[in-house]
């Protein structure tokens, strides 16, 4: 399968190309295809059919030695977000509505000027994606994950979109595109190392500088945050690989409605996902995956 990768500055940018069909699969947040599906907004015709991203890539930090334990501590402080357009905000605000906790949301951005805000201790805990936090560990600064509610952390997060046309006249295209998918997450999850071996030798320019062991752990530490959250599946059965669960879209509908980006519940979500091809996604030999991981080679 010859791939083309391309970047776009978040959902936003992503999904009128799509709906353009310039682009064939996305990568995009799911709130935006549930808000399309609510009652007098227009449908927009895409649809998941891989779930990548299988619990929430949003995270908040707190410094090590902060007294703050739990996220009802973070009631009266002040926590750090990207942006209020950031597509955390809503859920975000939503759990703290359920918790009870009335907390200030300030815009801090991403890297170094977030990272400074913690560390200069302008905010009391940062409500960054998982690889930003890692990144600020990998920099010298230890910190700690407060725990989310359950039902919160579940939430998946980016998963791979197409068009409705495409899902109806190239489904093998897309199977084939899953199943690559799920073979390279075994592949990564048996050698770690070769997977960040293999991204630096297609974009040599995405290395960083400095001592090659370091930088390699580095990677791999800030690659393992998003990637491990490919690799929550539920205990004691096999994994389904691509696999949405109804549950936890209604989950994910119910949070953008207390968060104030849906008016209602009453939203389609049948017609937001399909596991039409997990099946296809999984017809592969794992342990011929794992055996050309654990024999890779530089």
């Amino acid at each position: 399968m010859d791939v083309e990768l391309m970047g776009f500055k978040g959902t936003g940018t992503l999904i009128p190309q799509m709906l353009a069909k310039r682009v064939d699969i996305g990568y995009p947040n799911p709130d935006t295809l549930i808000i399309s599906r609510a009652p007098g907004k227009d449908k927009l015709p895409l649809k998941f059919f891989y779930n990548a991203t299988r619990a929430s890539g949003w995270e908040f930090a707190v410094l090590a030695d902060s007294p703050l334990k739990s996220l009802k501590d973070l009631d009266g402080r002040k926590v750090g977000v990207g942006a209020m357009t950031f597509g955390n905000v809503p859920i975000t605000k939503a759990e703290f509505k359920e918790l009870g906790i009335d907390a200030s949301m300030v815009p801090v951005g991403i890297g170094s000027a977030a990272f400074l805000a913690l560390q200069n201790k302008q905010i009391d805990a940062l409500n960054l994606f998982d690889s930003q936090h890692a990144t600020l560990e990998t920099q010298g600064t230890a910190i700690r994950r407060l725990p989310q509610l359950p039902r919160y952390e579940a939430l998946f997060s980016n998963g791979m979109v197409a068009h409705e046309d495409m899902i109806r006249d190239k489904p093998e295209v897309l199977a084939g595109f899953g199943r690559a998918m799920a073979k390279a997450t075994v592949f990564c999850e048996t050698n770690r190392e070769a997977c960040v071996r293999l991204f630096w030798k297609e974009y040599p320019n995405t290395k960083p500088a400095g001592d090659d062991a370091k930088v390699l752990a580095d990677s791999v530490k800030v690659f393992s945050a998003r990637f491990n959250k490919m690799l929550v599946f539920p205990e004691g059965k096999p994994r389904q690989w691509g696999q949405y669960n109804p549950d936890t879209w209604r989950d994910f509908a119910a949070a953008l409605h207390e968060g104030g980006q849906l008016e209602t519940l009453d939203v389609d979500l049948d017609s937001v996902y399909t596991n039409a091809f997990v099946d296809k996604f999984s017809d592969f030999d794992t342990a011929a995956v794992q055996a050309q991981a654990k024999a890779f080679k530089d």
